[in-house]
C-alpha cells in the first residue's frame, strides 16, 4: 500500500491522509487503499515522513510501552521530533562525567578523534574507489587526506575553543578535496560539482536527506548510551541544537551514506526532485536502502573484532563514547575497511 513500507524492524510511514492507530497489539496503517497490521512486537522505529499523516494519542501510549522510537522528519530528512520512554536512560553519570569532560583533556582529545575517524574514513573511502575505478588520480587525493589525519595528531593542546578551531580549519581542507574527488566520479549527467548543503542538484540533495537518517540512527545510540545529545564537544552548543549528534554522526558519513550515495548514482539509480526537495518516492528509496546499508557487515581497520553491521557499530560506538568518558580513558573512532 502507498502509506507504508516495512524495512527490517523499521515502519516508515509516508503520504497524505495517512492514519495510524492501534488494535489488539498491532499498529494498523490506514490510507485511501486499504489498511495494514503489523505486530507492534516486531517494531522498533516508526518513522513519519510527511507531514500528513495522523496518529491516535493511544497509538503514542502503547509504542512508548513497547519502546519503539518515534521519529518526525521534515522534508529534508532531519529528526525533528522523536518519542521514547523516559526511563530509556535511569543513571546520570554517563552525562555528568560528559559535562565534566568539556573543560578537561579528555575533551580536547575527544575533539581530536571524531576528526581524526571523520577525515580517516574519507582517505580509506577514496582509496578503495580508486581501486575499483582504476584511477591514481583520486588514490593521490586520498594520500593527501591521509597526511591532513595525520596533521591531526600533532596539533598541540590548548583551550578547547581555540584547538577546535585549528582541528575545524584542517578537517575543511579534507572536505574540500575529497568532495573534489568524488565529483569526478559521480555521472555528469547528475549535476554534482562538490558539496552544498543548499546545492539543487540530485546528489547533493540527496545526501542532505541521508545524513537526516543517519542523526536519527546517532541519535537513538546516543541516547540508549546514557549520553546527552545536546552536549558535544568538535561543535559549538547551540540552543536546541543536538550537538553531540553532529559530533558522532561524523564518524559514519562516508559509511553509511557519501558510499551509498556514489554506488547509486553510478549503478543508475536517480532521485526525483521538486522544489528542491526529495518526492515522496524518492524519499522512500533513500530510506530503504539506507536501511539496507544499516545490515551490512563492515570490517574496521582500529578494532581488533569481527566484522559487524553498521546498525551494530553505531550502537557500539556510542556505547565506548560512553564508558571512555565514565572512565576517563581516550576515546578512538571506528575507521573503517574498504
Amino acid at each position: 500500500m502507498r502509506g507504508e513500507v516495512r524495512v527490517v524492524r523499521a515502519v516508515i510511514i509516508t503520504g497524505y491522509g495517512v492514519k495510524v492507530g492501534v488494535k489488539k497489539g498491532y499498529l494498523v496503517i490506514k490510507d485511501g487503499n486499504g489498511s495494514r497490521e503489523v505486530p507492534l512486537s516486531e517494531v522498533e522505529q516508526v518513522i513519519l515522513t510527511t507531514s500528513g499523516i495522523s496518529i491516535t494519542s493511544r497509538a503514542l501510549r502503547l509504542l512508548t510501552d513497547y519502546g519503539v522510537d518515534v521519529v518526525v522528519l521534515d522534508s529534508r530528512g532531519f529528526p525533528v521530533s522523536r518519542l521514547y520512554h523516559p526511563y530509556i536512560s535511569r543513571t546520570v553519570d554517563v552525562r555528568r562525567a560528559q559535562y565534566m569532560a568539556y573543560f578537561t583533556d579528555l575533551g580536547i582529545e575527544l575533539v581530536r578523534s571524531i576528526a581524526y575517524a571523520k577525515v580517516m574514513n574519507q582517505a580509506k573511502y577514496l582509496l578503495g574507489l580508486a581501486r575499483s575505478v582504476k584511477d591514481p588520480e583520486l588514490k593521490e587525493v586520498a594520500y593527501g587526506i591521509e597526511d591532513l589525519g595525520n596533521e591531526l595528531l600533532t596539533l598541540s593542546k590548548k583551550h578547547i575553543s581555540q584547538f577546535r578551531k585549528e582541528v575545524m580549519g584542517i578537517e575543511a581542507r579534507a572536505a574540500r578535496s575529497y568532495w573534489s574527488a568524488l565529483a569526478t566520479v559521480i555521472p555528469k549527467d547528475v549535476g554534482f560539482e562538490g558539496r552544498d548543503q543548499d546545492g539543487t542538484d540530485q546528489f547533493n540533495i540527496a545526501l542532505n536527506y541521508g545524513y537526516g537518517l543517519l542523526y536519527s540512527e546517532c541519535w537513538k545510540a546516543l541516547v540508549l548510551a546514557g549520553l546527552d545529545p545536546y552536549a558535544g564537544f568538535l561543535h559549538t552548543d547551540r540552543s536546541g541544537k543536538p550537538t553531540l549528534v553532529f559530533d558522532f554522526v561524523e564518524m559514519f558519513r562516508v559509511v553509511a551514506v557519501d558510499s551509498l550515495l556514489v554506488r547509486l548514482f553510478r549503478s543508475g539509480w536517480r532521485c526525483s526532485v521538486s522544489n528542491g526537495l526529495l518526492e515522496h518516492k524518492s524519499r522512500l528509496e533513500i530510506i530503504k536502502y539506507f536501511m539496507e546499508n544499516l545490515d551490512k557487515r563492515f570490517k574496521v581497520c582500529s578494532y581488533d573484532s569481527p566484522s559487524q553491521t553498521l546498525r551494530q557499530w553505531v550502537k557500539g560506538v556510542a556505547r565506548d563514547l560512553a564508558r571512555s568518558l565514565l572512565n576517563s580513558k581516550v576515546f578512538s573512532g571506528p575507521i573503517f575497511r574498504w
